[in-house]
C-alpha cells in the first residue's frame, strides 16, 4: 500500500527510514469516507491504533470530533476555527535519547474535514515556529484540505531559544528535527492517518509555507522528493546558519560599529523616499516600485542627502555610508563579498535591518544567552564568527540544488520572493534556482518556478502587490499540467477591494511596462531576460 501517492507512484523516501503503516482496509467509496460515522470513527481509538513510523515511537495518538467551532486538541486549545465539522487528530511521538539529548516530545496534528476535496495540504511554521498553528490551518480545512502540521518537538516554552538546553548547550536533536526529520514523519503520518480515516490515500499532497515554512518546503523537495506532489515556498530561508545569518546580522552590526548605534528612523524612511524617486522610472513605470532593484543607482540616490534637515536632525556622510555598506552586504576587509545585502526598495526603517542579531549569534555562534551581540565588529562577523555558523551550515542551508529526484518523481516546486523582503534578500531564491538551473538545465521550468514581486515584504506587505492565490496556481500545474508563465498579484485597500494588479513574470524573464494605467496588470507584459 503506498501512502505518499495513492496508486500513482511509489515512494521512495530515504534518509530517515521512514515507514508509516496502517492497518489494512476495505476500499471506501465517497460516500462511505463522508457517512454518518465519521464522528465515531474519529473518537475510535482502534482507528489510529495502527499508526506508527519507523523512525520514532508514537506514545499517544487521539482523534476527537471537531463541530467547527473551536480547537480541542490543536494548541493554543480553544482557538476559534469557525468551520464545518472535522475530525481533529493529535498524535504525539519521541525519538528517545539521541546523542545524550532528549527524550523528546513532538506534537503533529492532522484536520480531516468531513467533506473532503481528497488532497492534503501541510502548513510550515516561521520564524523559530515550526507550525503557525490553528489560524493557518483552518484556511486550508475551510477549502476542504485535510490538514497537517508538527511542532518538531519545540513547545511553547522553549521559545525563542529553542536549539538551547537548559545548559545551554546546542540541542542537536530538536535542531535535526526543525530543520526536517519532523517534516517528513510529519508528512508520511497524515497520510496514514488519512487512509486511515476515510478507507483511501489522498490523490494529491501539498506543502504550503512562507519563510521558514518556506525553508521547509524546499527541504521536503530536496530530501523527501515524492512525499509531496507540489511544494509552495514563499521567501525560503535558504542558505543559513551562515550566509543569511551574516546577511541580516550584517545592518545592525555596521550601524552599531560605525554610528554607536541604530540609525534614526525619520533618517532611514527620508532614505527610502530618496531611492523610490530616484530609481522608480528605471523600469519605464512610474508607480513607485522598483521592477528590478539591480538596476537601481543607490548611491547617487543617497549621496545628496548629505546634510538634508530631518526631524531627527541632518543626515550625515557616516549615514549614508552605512545605508550604502547594508546594501552590499556583508563584505571582507579587503573588499570582497561573502553574501548578498539587501535590495534597494527595502524598508530600511523595518526587518532586519533594525533587529539586533542577538539570537543569532547566541544561539548559532556562541551557545551562550549572555553574549552581547556589540562585542562583535563587522570583521569579526565575516572571519572569526563565521565558521562557528557554519557548523550548522549542513543541515540548515537546505540549499541542495540537485533536484532530479523530485522532478523524476513529478513533483513541482513553485516559489515567489518579495523584492523589497528587508528580512531575507530575494536574490537568495534567484541564486537558489540558477544552482538548480545549472545542473538541470532548461528542463527546470518544468518543475520549479520563481516569481519576483516588486516591492512587496517578507511573505507579504510593503507597497507592491503580492500573489492572490499561488497554492491554485501549483495546484493547476500539478493536476492539469497547466505551467504559470505568470502569477496574478493584487494589492488591496483597507475595505478589501483590489487597487493594483500585476502579473508577476517566471523568473528570468521580467516585467517590462508597455503604457497605461500602471496599477493594472494589462499596462504590463514579461520579456525575456535579455530583451
Amino acid at each position: 500500500m503506498n501512502l505518499l501517492r495513492g496508486s500513482r507512484r511509489t515512494s521512495t523516501v530515504v534518509g530517515l527510514a521512514l515507514m508509516a503503516i496502517v492497518a489494512a482496509g476495505c476500499t471506501g467509496t465517497d460516500d462511505q469516507r463522508r457517512s454518518t460515522d465519521a464522528p465515531d470513527r474519529c473518537e475510535d481509538p482502534a482507528t489510529w491504533e495502527s499508526l506508527s513510523i519507523g523512525s520514532a515511537e508514537i506514545t499517544d495518538a487521539t482523534g476527537v470530533w471537531n463541530d467547527g467551532a473551536s480547537t480541542r486538541v490543536t494548541p493554543p486549545e480553544e482557538t476559534e476555527v469557525d468551520t464545518d465539522p472535522f475530525c481533529e487528530v493529535a498524535v504525539t511521538l519521541t525519538h528517545g535519547e539521541e546523542g545524550g539529548f532528549g527524550p523528546d516530545e513532538v506534537g503533529l496534528w492532522v484536520w480531516l474535514p468531513e467533506d473532503w476535496n481528497g488532497r492534503l495540504q501541510a502548513i510550515g511554521g516561521g520564524g523559530t515556529y515550526a507550525t503557525n498553528g490553528p489560524e493557518v490551518m483552518r484556511e486550508a480545512l475551510a477549502t476542504g484540505y485535510a490538514v497537517t502540521a508538527s511542532d518538531a518537538g519545540i513547545g511553547e516554552e522553549r521559545q525563542p531559544n529553542i536549539f538551547l538546553t537548559d545548559q545551554e548547550t546546542f540541542d542537536w536533536q530538536i535542531f535535526e528535527n526543525w530543520t526536517h526529520r519532523s517534516i517528513g514523519e510529519t508528512g508520511l503520518l497524515a497520510q496514514a492517518a488519512i487512509e486511515a480515516f476515510y478507507d483511501e490515500p489522498a490523490e494529491y499532497s501539498y506543502w504550503n509555507g512562507c519563510s521558514n515554512g518556506g525553508r521547509q518546503g524546499l527541504a521536503a523537495a530536496q530530501r523527501y522528493p515524492d512525499l509531496f506532489d507540489g511544494v509552495l515556498a514563499a521567501a525560503p530561508a535558504l542558505y543559513g546558519a551562515d550566509r543569511l545569518n551574516m546577511t541580516m546580522s550584517w545592518p545592525a552590526i555596521v550601524q552599531q560599529e560605525r554610528l554607536g548605534g541604530l540609525m534614526d528612523e525619520c533618517t532611514a524612511t527620508t532614505m527610502n523616499t530618496a531611492i523610490i524617486d530616484h530609481c522608480d522610472a528605471d523600469d519605464g513605470a512610474e508607480d513607485g516600485l522598483l521592477g528590478d532593484p539591480r538596476t537601481c543607482d543607490v548611491a547617487a540616490a543617497l549621496q545628496p542627502l548629505v546634510g538634508t534637515e530631518t526631524p531627527c536632525g541632518s543626515i550625515t556622510s557616516e549615514e549614508v555610508a552605512v545605508a550604502l555598506e547594508i546594501f552590499a552586504g556583508p563584505t571582507t576587509p579587503d573588499g570582497q563579498a561573502v553574501w548578498y545585502g539587501f535590495e534597494p526598495g527595502i524598508d530600511l526603517a523595518g526587518g532586519a535591518i533594525r533587529t539586533p542579531p542577538s539570537f543569532a549569534l547566541q544561539n548559532f555562534a556562541f551557545a551562550d544567552l549572555d553574549h552581547d551581540w556589540t562585542t562583535v565588529s563587522s570583521t569579526d562577523l565575516v572571519t572569526s564568527v563565521r565558521p562557528r555558523l557554519q557548523g550548522r551550515l549542513e543541515l540548515l542551508a537546505t540549499a541542495d540544488p540537485s533536484l532530479s529526484r523530485l522532478r523524476d518523481a513529478g513533483g513541482k516546486v513553485l516559489m515567489w520572493h518579495g523584492l523589497a523582503d528587508a528580512i531575507f534578500p530575494a536574490q537568495q531564491s534567484v541564486h537558489y534556482v540558477e544552482e538548480v538551473t545549472q545542473l538541470t538545465g532548461e528542463s527546470t521550468a518544468d518543475f520549479l518556478r520563481l516569481f519576483l514581486a516588486p516591492g512587496v515584504d517578507h511573505c507579504g506587505g510593503g507597497d507592491g502587490p503580492a500573489p492572490a492565490d499561488p497554492l491554485a496556481a501549483l495546484v493547476a500545474w500539478v493536476e492539469d499540467g497547466t505551467a504559470p508563465d505568470t502569477l496574478l498579484a493584487e494589492d488591496r485597500d483597507e475595505d478589501g477591494e483590489v487597487v493594483r494588479t500585476r502579473d508577476l513574470c517566471a523568473f528570468p524573464a521580467k516585467q517590462a511596462y508597455e503604457g497605461g494605467e500602471v496599477d493594472d496588470a494589462g499596462s504590463f507584459t514579461c520579456e525575456a531576460a535579455d530583451g
